[in-house]
Formats: C-alpha cells, sequence, structure tokens
C-alpha cells in the first residue's frame, strides 16, 4: 500500500476502532470499566512487540498536560532527538494523535499499523480471550506503541487521556513521569476531593523513576476556605483552596515515597522560564515552560538528553501550541482555545485581557459533564457579546437551550457593566460565517471545548482554501 492509495485501507482502518467502545463519546464515562483491560493491555503490547522501545516520558494531570507534551517534544526535536507524540483528542484528523517528528503520522502508516494490530489481536485473542473487548482509546495506545517502534523513534512522549492510574497510557514503562497540574475534573470518575483525584493522577508514578510535578506552582495566590465560602453556592465545588491543594501535594508525596520515586517538585517560574513562554499566550504557559525546563533537566541527569538550557528556551520561543491560546487569524481575529475546565477558563480570560480590540466576542459550547457555571463565570465579563452554539456530532453536546439558561444564572451576579450580551444559535455554520463578518478591528473566541476549536479551525482552513 502505498501513501498516494491509502484510502480505502485508511477508512477499512478506522472502521476496526470505530467499532470499539469510544468512552470519548459516552454522556456518562463508566470509568471503573475502564481499568478492566490494563494488565491484559500491556500484554498484548508486549505480544506485538512493542513494549519500552524507547526513552518514555509520561504526562498526567488537569490542565496543561497537552501543552507540556508538546513544548517537551518541540525541545527534544530541535536537538536532533526523533519523537514520537501521542496526544488525544486530535483536532481534524485521527492521525495527529500519532506524532512522528512533530507531524502527524501519515494516513497510510496508521492505517497499516492499525491493520496488522487487527490481525495480531485475533491471535492474541486466540490465546488469551478476555471478557471485556479493548476499546479504541486501548488499541490506539496499543498502536502509538508500534508504529514508534517501527519508526525507531528516539523518544516517547505519553499524554494521558483521563486520570492516570487506570488511563490505558498507564501500562507504559516510562523514564520519567510528570504530574502537570492538580484541579476538580471528572469528579464522577475521579473522585470528589483534591486528594482522591491526586490518588488517580499520581497512579501513574512508578517504582523508582523520577516525577516532575508543577502541582504546587501558584499555591501562595489560592483563596482560604474562608474566601471560599463568600462565593457563590456553584463555584465553591470548583474552587481550589489552598489546603485542598496541600492535601493533594501529601498523596502525591505518600505514592512517591512509597514507590522510591525521586520527586521533583516546582514551586516558582524561573524568569528566563517566562521570558520564553512571552509568545505564548496565557500566563499558564509559563507553567507548563517551566515543567519542561525542569524535565529536560532530569532527563539530562539521567544521561537521556543532551542539549542545554538555552537550546531548549530557543525552540519554546518559537512554537506553536494548536488551540491552546491560538490565534488563526488576523482582521478580526480568531482564536481558538480548547478550555474546558473552570480553571482553563480563567487563564483564558486572564490572557484576553491584554489583546487589544475594539470589541470581544465569545463563540462557547460545551459537552455535558462540564462545569459550564463555573466556566461562564469566568468568561462572561471579559467579553462584549457571546454566541451559545453547539457542537455539531457529538452525543455529548449540550443543546443552545441547557448553555442559555446556565448563562442566565450567571449574569444578575455580575456588575451591570461586566454583563455581555447574550445570544443561542444551534447552528454552528452560521455563527462561523457570520464571525468573518467581524469588524478587523474585532476579535472572537472559540472556546469551552477542543472540539468547538477544531470545527472552527477547520472551517477556517475551508475558507481559505
Amino acid at each position: 500500500m502505498t501513501e498516494q492509495n491509502h484510502e480505502p485501507e485508511y477508512a477499512r482502518a478506522l472502521r476496526f476502532l470505530e467499532d470499539r467502545t469510544d468512552y470519548e463519546r459516552m454522556v456518562s464515562i463508566p470509568y471503573r470499566e475502564m481499568g478492566r483491560n490494563l494488565d491484559r493491555l500491556k500484554r498484548f503490547a508486549a505480544f506485538l512487540g512493542a513494549a519500552h522501545s524507547a526513552p518514555t516520558v509520561h504526562i498526567a494531570g488537569t490542565k496543561g498536560k497537552g501543552s507540556t507534551a508538546l513544548l517537551l517534544e518541540k525541545c527534544l526535536r530541535s536537538r536532533g532527538y526523533r519523537t514520537g507524540l501521542f496526544t488525544s483528542p486530535h483536532l481534524f484528523r485521527y492521525e495527529e494523535r500519532f506524532a512522528l517528528g512533530g507531524k502527524p503520522c501519515a494516513p497510510g502508516s496508521l492505517a497499516r499499523t492499525l491493520l496488522e494490530i487487527e490481525q495480531r489481536l485475533n491471535e492474541f485473542e486466540k490465546e488469551e480471550p478476555g471478557e471485556t473487548p479493548f476499546s479504541s482509546f486501548e488499541l490506539s495506545v496499543a498502536a502509538a506503541l508500534l508504529l514508534f517502534k517501527k519508526e525507531g523513534v528516539d523518544f516517547i512522549i505519553l499524554e494521558t487521556g483521563l486520570g492516570g492510574r487506570i488511563d490505558a497510557t498507564n501500562i507504559c514503562s516510562p523514564d520519567l513521569c510528570i504530574l502537570t497540574s492538580l484541579g476538580y475534573e471528572h469528579q464522577a470518575q475521579l473522585g470528589a476531593t483534591l486528594a482522591e483525584i491526586a490518588a488517580e493522577k499520581g497512579g501513574i508514578i512508578k517504582p523508582h523513576v523520577p516525577v516532575v510535578s508543577g502541582i504546587g506552582l501558584g499555591l501562595e495566590n489560592l483563596p482560604s476556605e474562608t474566601d471560599r465560602a463568600a462565593l457563590p453556592g456553584f463555584l465553591r465545588e470548583s474552587t481550589v483552596t489552598a489546603g485542598a491543594l496541600r492535601e493533594g501535594i501529601g498523596v502525591i508525596r505518600k505514592i512517591a515515597a512509597e514507590k522510591d520515586a525521586p520527586l521533583i517538585e516546582i514551586d516558582s517560574v524561573e524568569p528566563d522560564a517566562a521570558e520564553a513562554a512571552a509568545g505564548l499566550i496565557g500566563e499558564a504557559q509559563k507553567r507548563n515552560v517551566q515543567i519542561v525546563l525542569a524535565a529536560l533537566a532530569e532527563l539530562a541527569r539521567a544521561g537521556l538528553f543532551s542539549g542545554n538550557r538555552q537550546e531548549a528556551l530557543r525552540a519554546i520561543s518559537g512554537a506553536v501550541l494548536p488551540a491552546r491560546g491560538q490565534i488563526v487569524r488576523r482582521n478580526p481575529a480568531w482564536l481558538l482555545d480548547g478550555a474546558h475546565t473552570r480553571d482553563s477558563a480563567a487563564a483564558l480570560a486572564r490572557a484576553i485581557g491584554p489583546l487589544g480590540a475594539s470589541r470581544k466576542t465569545l463563540v462557547f459550547s460545551a459537552l455535558a459533564g462540564k462545569d459550564v457555571l463555573g466556566m461562564l463565570w469566568e468568561l462572561l465579563p471579559h467579553f462584549d457579546h457571546v454566541v451559545l452554539t453547539e457542537i455539531p456530532g457529538s452525543p455529548r453536546r449540550l443543546g443552545t437551550e441547557t448553555l442559555f439558561a446556565r448563562a442566565a444564572e450567571i449574569l444578575p451576579l455580575l456588575p451591570e457593566a461586566a454583563r455581555p450580551g447574550i445570544e443561542k444559535t444551534p447552528d454552528l455554520q452560521a455563527v462561523l460565517r457570520e464571525m468573518l463578518c467581524l469588524a478587523p478591528s474585532e476579535l472572537v473566541c472559540f472556546t469551552g471545548s477542543f472540539y468547538l476549536a477544531a470545527a472552527a479551525g477547520a472551517f477556517l482552513s475551508r475558507e481559505e482554501e
């Protein structure tokens, strides 16, 4: 099969995944079921000959794990290492999840890998039948490891999908683990408290494997329990207090100590890291850059990385992070951001402030199970106009009536001067066409979900062809 004639095999390969359980499309994710196959998936990866083929970095965290993975990959690649990067979700095409040397793998390569897995899975299941079939994400992880093995990459970077302890990526044998941050997300799956969520994220920690943690960054700026009690009721559950975060940090320290895993905790951002992050939109990127620098230093200490700090800083300075504060159009400016938690929405709101624009419009949509009230609380006061819309094709999408009802709960709590005009339009394509007609001095931000950011980016690409 040539790269020029891969379409039939590519379609067949994707059908192989689509026929499997896809937790990303579920309204209610049965989290405990996700871990049933973990040991068996690890044995399947070994059966494929894909187990630990190169130095591996495993990344988990409430927010920042995708940006950290992308920045780390760019630093390694800038030094001449061939990288294999597995992330999720994708923006436009599935092969984006399997990046080789900084670019999505070729469709033909992905098709060949998935079809080989389909064939080998039949062989494996004859020897070891399982009660629960592998999910599409589990098979994607196996495909990533096999693809990276075949391509002979020098480094593998794996971003967790959900949590960490029973995530499919946790079959890896990492040389370094990274925990980027800790906050409230997926509480129905990960736990109601930060301590419980920390136990799930910290589940990626392995015996004797170093762990770089950025969880404590900004601890001194967090509210107290008294501050939390003064907030509107719907915000209390998602507000991270200093005390709660200390409990989460304590859990991570305990796990690391029990596994004799060296723990490198970052408590501040150094000036050169902040300067390198200046080209990236959002204060949170400074944290991610500091985490990457600490990770590279640890890889260098282990003799796995030969670069230096200045080279890494130069690589970071020129980085572009898709759908993470990414400006994809000017005059009017279109900004794509995949923020889907209250904390990430707050970080985006802070980043929007310094961006000069005569008028700022928010196009917002979200999936079921997300903290819509928290996100809208953070975002609404920073925009002049808000358009609530729907993500096409997703069974988890929230309708505009639901979003409008949530926004209506927020508006009376805001100062009158901070209440934007709000409209609801289910037809996303109509919204996108309207946003093309804004005045050149205006800015529109698409956020609330990576799927919304992806839809906006895809529309713009088609318009510019």
